[in-house]
């Protein structure tokens, strides 16, 4: 048998914080009789576990702080069999952190202190040189300074090395859409603000999947959510249903989508393929609570797969 493909993942790591509220507070409103989790996220570590989980062969990329979460998160990577020789610890930082309430219906609001992760600065980046060289794919977020993805993209153009770009959560619209980026992935909201558009809505999915294509990545994927996501490259454009669950927590249903694509993609999976997977195993996510203890397993993904028709 034949070893697995390197995935790199660059990206944030953070620490969460759960309520779980009857219902989330307007403002000045105080809710309570709440249910508490605390578990562990951030897009970079969620999407590491997630193609971890989906089969990859993963190393992760990313700076924790000089506290007391940093060594329980890296034993917590380390049970999903992530490579995790490149994180590095940041003196007198914390690692990053998310405040995260959600209510029965799914629904949430997020805030999110960056602490470590700001610490990934290009010099950290470009000392992976090698390791990213040597990877089928690098996975890239928004949760880490944008110089420092605009490093990692250089890095992997000079070597040739496909990059599946997420860009989120909207930061910094500037980031040029180059052919860099292998691929793209991004919601209704991150596309409307790449596009600079005031808004993207499904019916408008299919022509700005195309539009953000012709800037120049490989392929470009617009994921909706309950309405399923769209696929362009240049086989041509193909709407990609959802898969009909009971939402009980989306948080990291982004990321778990975005890992479990590239492990598909790694393997050789066409595009379509791969999206069906990565849908399969978001909504998994969705209907478990938490960010990474709602990541499912290549199995759980497959036997879904096996049991289920496609809307």
């Amino acid at each position: 048998m034949k070893p697995k493909k390197q995935i790199t993942v660059i990206g944030s790591s953070n620490v969460d914080f759960i309520m779980k509220a009857p219902h989330l507070p307007q403002v000045g409103e105080t809710v309570t009789d709440c249910v508490f989790q605390q578990t562990f996220g951030g897009k970079g570590a969620n999407q590491a576990v997630a193609a971890a989980r989906a089969g990859g062969r993963v190393t992760f990329v990313t700076c924790l702080g000089d506290d007391l979460y940093a060594p329980i998160l890296i034993e917590n990577l380390k049970k999903d069999g992530i490579n995790v020789a490149r994180i590095q610890r940041v003196p007198e930082a914390a690692t990053g952190s998310a405040l995260v309430m959600f209510d029965g219906s799914g629904e949430n609001y997020l805030t999110v202190s960056p602490g470590s992760n700001y610490s990934l600065t290009p010099q950290r980046v470009r000392a992976c040189e090698k390791l990213i060289a040597g990877s089928a794919m690098v996975l890239l977020q928004m949760e880490i300074p944008l110089e420092s993805n605009l490093e990692v993209l250089a890095l992997a153009s000079r070597h040739q090395v496909p990059v599946l770009y997420n860009y989120a959560p909207v930061r910094d619209a500037s980031i040029p859409v180059t052919g860099a980026m292998s691929g793209l992935v991004v919601n209704e909201i991150e596309a409307a603000a790449l596009l600079g558009v005031r808004r993207v809505t499904v019916q408008d999915a299919v022509a700005a999947a195309e539009a953000l294509r012709r800037k120049g990545p490989g392929f470009v994927v617009i994921t909706l959510g309950a309405k399923g996501s769209v696929a362009s490259s240049a086989s041509g454009t193909r709407r990609i249903p959802a898969w009909k669950v009971r939402p009980v927590d989306t948080t990291a249903a982004g990321d778990t989508f975005c890992g479990a694509l590239a492990a598909s993609l790694v393997e050789g999976a066409p595009l379509v393929n791969a999206v069906t997977f990565a849908t399969t195993a978001s909504a998994l996510s969705v209907t478990r609570m938490g960010a990474q203890p709602s990541i499912p397993f290549r199995d759980e993904i497959n036997n879904f797969l096996e049991t289920r028709e496609m809307p």
